[in-house]
């Protein structure tokens, strides 16, 4: 009589067990999905006196070389921690993924130009995107 008690006593405790295990590995496994941050860049102007081009006329294309040369750097929420250099895209954009939380986007603090809305804080939620185009001023007049 007292086996068979301490037969079910081991059995619902093993039940518990299993259940609490399997419980807590599930929350422990199931990773929250990325967030994203991208935008389109603008940079410029390239060349002293720069003028917009006039009425009906085709602007002069953007060589890639002068936005792949340049980058964003993503850092934790205390502005020094980079997390991420973030170099931009050919056609003048980019994107990244990073887990969900605060970040500061900022120009490389070794470049002589500047982005006037940078550094910027965004915050990124798991399984959505937020755009922040960033105007880069080359300093050339």
């Amino acid at each position: 009589m007292q086996t068979q008690f301490y037969e079910r006593q081991w059995v619902w405790g093993m039940l518990v067990f299993v259940f609490l295990a399997l419980v807590g590995c599930s929350a422990i496994g199931t990773p929250s999905a990325p967030a994203v941050l991208t935008g389109k860049v603008s940079v410029g102007p390239l060349e002293p006196v720069e003028r917009a081009p006039e009425p009906g006329q085709t602007p002069t294309p953007i060589p890639e070389q002068v936005f792949t040369s340049r980058s964003v750097n993503i850092y934790r929420e205390d502005g020094k921690t980079l997390v991420q250099s973030v170099p931009f895209n050919g056609d003048g954009t980019y994107r990244v993924e990073l887990r969900p939380g605060t970040y500061v986007v900022a120009m490389p603090p070794e470049k002589i130009e500047f982005a006037r809305d940078l550094p910027k804080t965004v915050t990124l939620i798991s399984g959505e995107t937020v755009q922040l185009d960033i105007d880069i001023d080359t300093g050339i007049r």
